[in-house]
């Protein structure tokens, strides 16, 4: 819930929206994850639409419009993310259409620290554009399983993904402030 009003975030798309949230990341270091991020997420922002391969993608032909139907991208950084052909089409047309990304990131199943898929994975044209320029680094939402701090996870990828709303597009992170009922 929103903290300025105590009631559920009103979560309209624009017309050429289809998902507030796409989750992109690679089955092997981030499958798991991403089901464990797109139920939760679910529960706690009822009307959100979030795309997962496994419920959605219908043909991987249409990787791009996928992407392009979708407000918000979150780029699960793990292991092998970049190396994968599909998961660079990813990045590549997030990049090109200029969404806006949410960046995640396991530190304990993550196959490898961000630091390494940063530098040694990621192709240098798309880095400063997924990562951010030196100085200006993208915020990571760093993803936990232990049930604290995978609230407070939760709570960071849902403001990030509000902010990919047309409602809440000119608030910052800093004055969307968020709460579970209870906590």
């Amino acid at each position: 819930k929103l903290k300025a009003t105590k009631a559920p975030p009103n979560l309209p798309l624009r017309k050429a929206h289809r998902w507030h949230l796409f989750l992109a990341h690679i089955w092997v270091t981030g499958q798991d994850q991403c089901a464990a991020i797109k139920r939760p997420l679910c529960l706690l922002l009822p009307g959100v639409s979030i795309f997962l391969d496994v419920d959605d993608l219908q043909s991987i032909d249409a990787l791009e419009e996928y992407v392009d139907a979708s407000a918000v991208i979150m780029i699960f950084a793990s292991k092998g993310y970049f190396k994968s052909g599909n998961c660079l089409r990813e990045a590549r047309c997030t990049v090109a259409k200029q969404k806006q990304i949410a960046l995640v990131h396991d530190p304990v199943r993550g196959g490898a620290s961000l630091a390494f898929i940063k530098a040694e994975e990621c192709p240098s044209e798309l880095r400063e554009s997924i990562f951010g320029e030196p100085g200006f680094e993208r915020v990571v939402t760093y993803w936990h399983r232990i049930k604290d701090f995978h609230l407070i996870s939760l709570k960071l990828l849902a403001r990030q993904l509000l902010l990919g709303c047309p409602k809440f597009q000119h608030k910052s992170s800093a004055t969307l402030e968020l709460y579970v009922p209870g906590e």
